[in-house]
């Protein structure tokens, strides 16, 4: 299984750590533009372990990083739903920052987002 895909599927199974391992890994040989890609990729996953920590500031920020580096790879890339990826993200960063503005509001955790990969077609 690719480091895409282990890292997709820990990410959806709220196990954002992990997922944070196998985006450094896939850092770790990535060249060029996909050096970028895994830094967004690996941000989102960081972000949302800090996020679940209850860093709600240190979540934010690190979620905006990613969000600024993955904006830059269109609909899809490498078989990876960018797009989708961008707005849970964005919805998340919204919902953080107004749990840090209203006294006693809790994170609605039913707007975590699911990474997706791009679905293949039959043959």
């Amino acid at each position: 299984m690719s480091h895409l895909n282990q890292t997709v599927s820990a990410f959806n199974l709220r196990r954002y750590e992990d997922a944070a391992r196998q985006a450094a890994e896939g850092l770790a040989t990535a060249q060029g533009r996909d050096e970028a890609f895994w830094m967004g990729i690996l941000e989102t996953c960081e972000g949302f372990a800090l996020l679940t920590d209850q860093q709600m500031l240190k979540a934010e920020r690190k979620l905006v990083g990613a969000m600024e580096k993955l904006r830059n790879f269109g609909f899809r890339y490498n078989n990876f739903e960018v797009t989708a990826s961008l707005a849970g993200t964005r919805r998340c960063v919204e919902e953080i920052r107004l749990t840090r503005q209203v006294k006693n509001k809790l994170f609605d955790v039913s707007l975590l987002p699911q990474m997706r990969l791009a679905a293949k077609a039959d043959d």
